[in-house]
């Protein structure tokens, strides 16, 4: 099989960065390591995979003969990026190895047969669902953070994709905390419930960035175990998981005994210096919420730490309830911070050892544009003496 094939450097470049989101380190599966090359309809397609998410890109070449290669992506990519002029020739002769020309530059890549690369199937997406890139993105950025990192419970270390007719959500949760975004469809899509993983969602969020795309469709599965997805020329394939997900309606609290309503920056602020202390002490910051007169108050953070020493922070805040003093993580309470985009956030609490709800106060000004788009809940931590 032979195969010249003339490309645009930058658009090369670009490619590669986002097929090689997909390519794999798998010491006992080199092959994962390569990106493939092919012929797709007069296109050059590129394809990669570490067998959870595979993506592939189709882009504009000229291409005479036929291609089927895989060429190491690291490689590859540092050799295209490291060449300035604005076209690159490459040519295969019937080897597993690509000679590059570029100005004065000459090369060869050696690679490894196409045919020892694990297949990718490409999806039709004339009956897929289309959902604005901001909304999704907004989605995974909100709930992909407080999935689990650890490999012991699968079902966890995943974003359930919630679908009931046009309501759609996203809930992650890692034991210690929960996160749960909602969003309209513009389609009503019947039941489904679809566990993906949250390391394929983050890369999702890097691919669509690099894209610029303002439209992805996805291709949910009547059966089997895999989500596919295309913006533009991209296509991401995600296995899912198996297993039943915890039903964590059945965690969130109902009603409250103490309800703050504190300004989010002053807050995050507050959480970022107690962290400094907290760091060194399992990241354990108290929060004393004292109820004020007329629906004034004040919430303090203290922190406290044998080798670093102590904090204290007061801030102003709309209390109303009970006086309680509870402990969370701080950093976990941060992320969840982090997450909203309203000015003020509140807390509902009902005791000092059940879990807390946090919420956007206001509308959001976020793609959303849900008051409820949002909920948050966190476990709080053991305080010594109660």
């Amino acid at each position: 099989m032979t195969c010249k094939v003339i490309v645009q450097k930058g658009t090369f470049a670009d490619s590669l960065a986002i097929v090689g989101r997909a390519v794999g380190s798998h010491s006992h599966l080199p092959i994962l390591s390569n990106v493939l090359l092919n012929k797709d309809e007069g296109q050059l397609r590129l394809s990669a995979t570490d067998l959870t998410m595979g993506v592939t890109l189709w882009m504009d070449a000229n291409m005479d003969g036929e291609l089927g290669i895989t060429l190491p992506a690291k490689t590859l990519t540092d050799v295209v990026n490291s060449l300035t002029e604005p076209e690159i020739v490459f040519s295969v002769n019937g080897k597993p190895e690509a000679s590059l020309k570029c100005g004065s530059y000459k090369g060869v890549v050696k690679g490894v047969e196409a045919s020892e690369f694990p297949a990718i199937p490409v999806f039709d997406f004339s009956d897929g669902v289309s959902l604005e890139v901001n909304i999704l993105k907004e989605m995974i950025l909100k709930t992909a953070f407080a999935a689990s990192m650890d490999d012991s419970r699968p079902v966890l270390t995943g974003v359930l994709l919630n679908i009931d007719g046009k309501s759609a959500s996203m809930v992650a949760t890692d034991g210690f905390r929960l996160a749960i975004c909602k969003a309209e469809l513009p389609v009503a899509l019947g039941k489904k419930q679809l566990n993906i993983p949250a390391s394929v969602l983050k890369e999702v969020v890097r691919i669509l960035g690099a894209t610029k795309a303002s439209q992805i469709t996805l291709c949910l599965p009547a059966t089997g175990s895999q989500l596919a997805m295309r913006c533009e020329n991209v296509q991401i394939v995600s296995q899912l998981i198996d297993g039943k997900f915890p039903d964590y309606q059945a965690i969130l609290p109902k009603g409250y005994k103490t309800r703050t309503v504190i300004g989010a920056v002053d807050l995050l602020k507050a959480c970022k210096q107690a962290g400094i202390i907290a760091r060194e002490g399992s990241n354990v910051v108290r929060f004393h919420l004292k109820p004020g007169i007329d629906q004034t108050g004040k919430v303090q953070l203290l922190s406290e730490s044998d080798e670093t020493g102590a904090s204290e922070i007061e801030l102003d805040a709309t209390v109303e309830g009970q006086e309680l003093e509870i402990a969370f993580n701080v950093k976990f309470l941060q992320d969840g911070l982090e997450a909203i985009s309203s000015k003020n956030v509140v807390i509902e609490i009902n005791a000092h050892n059940t879990p807390a709800i946090i919420r956007p106060a206001d509308r959001e000004a976020s793609p959303l544009g849900e008051e409820e788009g949002f909920l948050y809940v966190l476990m709080p931590m053991h305080i010594d003496g109660k």
